[in-house]
């Protein structure tokens, strides 16, 4: 009898955890589609991209160069989430209610301006009169710098090129006397040609004419993706937390440099490894309170219409 009684026991104890296994089990076997873009936006997510080891099973990763083609993917339904800039993020928002959630800011400023061997700016106001150089005109850059020249009381004229690659190639063949790019393009730049050498660190500069942080980056949900795996999305962010934590930690410079190349976020491991140092403390995981506070003081800061509240995600 009491042998009978303990294999009952054991049973209960067994099915209770199986059926706890199963509640707490949130994988149906289809995998999260990731959007993740090359530079600052997506270095966060490279040990998250290095723990899957080519298994496809819970997350695929594909990276973007281009934020408007990677908007077009979210568009079709192709990805689930994806690595923004914040103005892009914003805009998307506006233009479709409910379109999207941004669920965490996972860049912080990482602009920086730069000049050729001829020129010297000391400040801000040393660009009166000049003209800067600086790419995709869609990208958070023109927002902040004209934040920050108009904060100052500067009139600077801003040329675009069209993307980062391009304005780096004008650098390489000196064909620009100052430019603002942000990292890694900084390094590339750098690199290409020695003559040209960081002036002004602009998220310095953020700081001297804001109390609030220089959002720059983060990764927003497909709401209709988001309707139905709410828990799958709250783990994913869980993971996503401890890969920025890990990447961000210049304990782990040299291996997470190496993630990084690995996972074709930026080409070259001397490259990743400068841009990891000069953006220390620019990688970050913000959500929450914490992340509406900034997101909506930088968009009122740089004119840009705020979305409605349900655009902010809560666990």
């Amino acid at each position: 009898m009491k042998k009978a009684l303990s294999l009952i026991r054991a049973l209960i104890l067994l099915f209770t955890f199986v059926l706890t296994a199963n509640s707490c089990n949130n994988d149906d076997g289809v995998a999260i589609r990731i959007g993740v873009m090359s530079g600052p936006t997506g270095m966060g997510m490279a040990k998250l991209i290095s723990d899957q080891k080519g298994i496809e099973d819970r997350y695929i990763f594909k990276i973007f160069s281009d934020p408007q083609q990677a908007t077009g993917e979210l568009a079709a339904g192709n990805l689930d989430l994806l690595c923004l800039p914040t103005n892009t993020a914003a805009t998307l928002a506006n233009k479709t209610a409910d379109y999207i959630s941004v669920c965490a800011i996972n860049t912080l400023g990482s602009l920086y301006l730069l000049t050729d061997g001829n020129t010297k700016i000391n400040s801000i106001n040393d660009l009166e009169g000049k003209t800067i150089y600086a790419s995709v005109p869609n990208s958070t850059t023109k927002p902040i710098i004209d934040f920050i020249l108009s904060q100052n009381g500067v009139n600077a004229t801003v040329e675009h090129t069209p993307d980062h690659d391009t304005l780096v190639a004008k650098i390489k063949k000196g064909e620009v006397s100052i430019a603002v790019l942000p990292e890694p393009k900084v390094t590339a730049a750098l690199a290409n040609n020695t003559d040209y050498k960081i002036d002004l660190n602009l998220t310095e500069e953020w700081s001297k004419i804001s109390d609030l942080p220089l959002t720059m980056g983060c990764i927003v949900v497909r709401n209709e993706y988001l309707k139905d795996n709410k828990k799958k999305v709250d783990a994913f962010l869980e993971e996503y937390s401890g890969s920025i934590s890990y990447i961000a930690n210049k304990t782990n410079l040299d291996t997470s440099a190496q993630m990084i190349v690995d996972a074709g976020i930026l080409p070259q491991l001397g490259v990743a490894k400068k841009s990891l140092n000069n953006l220390a403390g620019s990688i970050v995981y913000i959500d929450g309170d914490a992340m509406k506070d900034a997101l909506e003081g930088f968009y009122t800061a740089i004119g840009l219409q705020k979305p409605n509240s349900k655009f902010y995600y809560e666990k």
